[in-house]
């Protein structure tokens, strides 16, 4: 073995889930964040961790209205999903830039991505800080799926969004 950098061991253990992070802030203003630093924590209750950048528009909109969605975009969605890790939310509405339309969801005033095979409704339960990010915990309070659809993963060291073959 070798003694690599993180970001060498982050393509090392590619591919890595990957999702769209969708906050609304009190203006309304609903905004849509790749990321694809997330990961299941508990079963009952269903909880869910995400990290996100402390520099980054997204962080701060779920510590101020405590909800979220988080969507695993079908294939179809790849394009769109990819360009919305490209830029910030904060000056920019990534959704019409990009085409990405939402469906309401059913326990958070948060949108869902429409076209996802995933979508998971979230409750913010606590923060933990950590270095240059955030750590927020969530409550999953709805999951939503579409079997038909395959999600993408981030591939390459999240250079790429790559769909996969379910072995069952």
């Amino acid at each position: 073995m070798e003694k690599v950098t993180i970001n060498d061991a982050q393509k090392i253990t590619s591919p890595n889930p990957f999702a769209l992070v969708s906050t609304k802030g009190e203006d309304g203003k609903v905004n849509v964040m790749a990321l694809s630093w997330w990961t299941y924590v508990s079963n009952h209750p269903a909880t869910v961790v995400i990290c996100t950048s402390d520099r980054g528009y997204t962080g701060g909109v779920i510590k101020r209205t405590r909800e979220f969605t988080l969507s695993m975009p079908d294939e179809s969605l790849r394009e769109q999903a990819f360009l919305c890790g490209t830029c910030s939310g904060r000056d920019r509405d990534k959704a019409v830039e990009f085409g990405i339309e939402f469906e309401e969801s059913e326990t958070v005033k948060v949108p869902r991505v429409k076209g996802s095979a995933l979508a998971l409704e979230c409750r913010l339960k606590d923060t933990v800080p950590l270095g240059d990010h955030t750590m927020y915990i969530a409550e999953v309070t709805a999951v939503w799926a579409d079997k038909e659809k395959r999600p993408v993963f981030a591939a390459e060291g999240y250079r790429k969004l790559r769909a996969f073959e379910v072995i069952e």
